[in-house]
């Protein structure tokens, strides 16, 4: 006979997110906290994510990349941030990066400006009355599939 020792448990999940709605609510977060950004947009095709955006400093500059790797590291989700370009075409040096570290982004999530790599903490997105384990991370048309290993969901009482 097989005890359970939590209210939920699971082995594996896939999960798919909608790139949609992940657009929106990113979108919501720059506006309340009056971020230096807009116009956000994230497309969303087999493999890959294409994110632009606004930077407004003074002049609108339109900025762009690309993220095909994602890596999980324990509770770490790590995105290499390529192909940075400004103006349609024109690639931003790399030193412009540098001054990302001087902004503040919020708790639990980092940049190196060295690596060109973004970094999110998963309890930040994650209520704490689930435990999981992210396996892989991978872009789909329309969003991103999550899978799951091995977790399990108490009440939050």
């Amino acid at each position: 006979m097989n005890v359970f020792e939590h209210l939920v448990e699971w082995d594996q999940i896939l999960l798919r997110v909608s790139g949609r709605r992940l657009q929106e609510m990113i979108t919501r977060l720059v506006r309340e906290k009056n971020a230096p950004v807009d116009d956000v947009e994230l497309n969303f095709g087999e493999g890959r994510l294409v994110a632009s955006a606004k930077i407004k400093k003074g002049l609108s500059i339109p900025i762009r990349c690309t993220i095909r790797k994602v890596v999980v590291e324990g509770r770490t989700v790590r995105a290499a941030l390529e192909n940075f370009s400004t103006f349609g075409s024109i690639p931003l040096p790399k030193i412009l990066f540098r001054l990302v570290d001087e902004l503040k982004l919020p708790e639990g999530i980092s940049f190196n400006a060295e690596t060109m790599t973004m970094s999110v903490k998963i309890d930040r997105f994650v209520p704490p009355f689930l435990d999981l384990t992210v396996k892989a991370i991978q872009f789909i048309p329309g969003g991103v599939a999550l899978h799951l290993g091995e977790g399990h969901a108490d009440t939050s009482a």
